[in-house]
């Protein structure tokens, strides 16, 4: 789907208020609501609005202690490793990772212990883990990507017909850290 400012902007007041009334989506981007009404269901038709959900503040309910556990898998062993995930009660979130690990999971419980469990007892009787590293998060900070970016991206720097190469870090006589840019050679 292509999206327009308008779309964009559509999104970002979604983004802040999920419950917003389309006769108010119409009203702060300057629309009629037939049209606020057209484009939002374009969004969820489209699937890039992918549901509306209540933001829970994992604490307040309980589960105040999270991880991020990091996991090297056999590798013949993904589909069963795959398949097992929605077994896991505690997973907030999951990535396959390029790097050291392979995958990344986020767990939420309501201790120590109960994430320890899950990791050392659970976890490890999985035949697709070869071994897992456990952190713990301290504090925490959500925070949205910005929509614009993506608009502006092919757009926001001049192709000079130089490639941009490496950025290094020269100490000058007086000492100061400068960067410096590396040009790669065609």
């Amino acid at each position: 789907m292509q999206l327009d400012d308008t779309h964009v902007r559509m999104l970002e007041l979604l983004r802040e208020d999920g419950r917003t009334s389309v006769a108010s989506l119409a009203e702060q981007l300057g629309i009629s609501r037939s049209n606020a009404y057209t484009r939002y269901e374009a969004l969820v038709r489209g699937g890039v609005i992918k549901g509306v959900h209540a933001e829970v503040d994992p604490a307040s309910v309980g589960i105040g202690v999270a991880a991020m556990v990091f996991i090297t898998l056999r590798q013949s062993q993904w589909a069963d490793f795959r398949a097992r995930l929605t077994s896991v009660a505690e997973l907030e979130y999951y990535a396959v990772m390029t790097g050291e690990h392979d995958a990344m999971l986020i767990v939420r419980a309501p201790d120590v212990a109960a994430i320890h469990e899950l990791v050392a007892t659970r976890l490890a009787q999985w035949p697709s883990i070869k071994a897992t590293t456990t952190v713990f998060i301290m504090d925490e900070e959500r925070a949205h990507v910005s929509l614009r970016m993506a608009r502006t991206a092919s757009s926001s720097v001049e192709d000079s017909g130089e490639r941009f190469g490496m950025t290094r870090f020269v100490r000058t006589s007086d000492d100061r850290a400068q960067r410096v840019p590396e040009r790669r050679r065609r």
